[in-house]
């Protein structure tokens, strides 16, 4: 299995999560890569209710978590899914560059291919059904074992709503 690669779209990031998952982010630019293809929020999107205070940083969450889904689930053939995915945020850090205020987030980012994560929850129901917790030690090593673990990295320009 290898690890999920950068999305490389002829649809916006924008388009695409809302195609996928009907939710119509605020947003603009990139994936998020890097500065240059960063995920630009903005407070002043047509979609935004005016009055209401905005949660910049809400947003940010949910592209988190729908590009990891596209990575590692929408965009990979059948054979090479994942499953059990989690991640879990490393680091968040504010960047001022040209004139930009930037957010850069690096998550720990994990899951199991199809195959093993049936596997994984198999065994637990029948640990489960047996009554014999002590099983569970063997079963959590062999879940350690077939884990994959990367790094994965998101920026977002907000300078539509950073300090505002």
């Amino acid at each position: 299995m290898r690890e999920p690669t950068e999305l490389i779209t002829r649809e916006s990031p924008r388009q695409i999560i809302f195609e996928d998952y009907k939710i119509d982010l605020p947003i603009s630019g990139g994936w998020g890569y890097n500065f240059e293809t960063a995920c630009v929020i903005n407070k002043n999107d047509p979609t935004v209710i005016k009055g209401l205070p905005f949660d910049g940083t809400s947003f940010e969450y949910v592209f988190v978590e729908k590009r990891i889904y596209e990575e590692m689930i929408i965009f990979r053939a059948d054979h090479e899914k994942y499953a059990g995915i989690r991640w879990n945020q490393q680091l968040q850090q504010t960047e001022f560059i040209d004139n930009k205020y930037y957010d850069v987030l690096k998550y720990s980012v994990e899951g199991f291919e199809d195959s093993i994560w049936e596997e994984l929850v198999t065994r637990f129901q029948e640990i489960q059904k047996s009554g014999k917790s002590e099983l569970m030690t063997e079963s959590d090593a062999y879940r350690e074992s077939k884990i994959y673990r990367f790094v994965k990295e998101f920026y977002f320009d907000i300078t539509s709503f950073y300090g505002k």
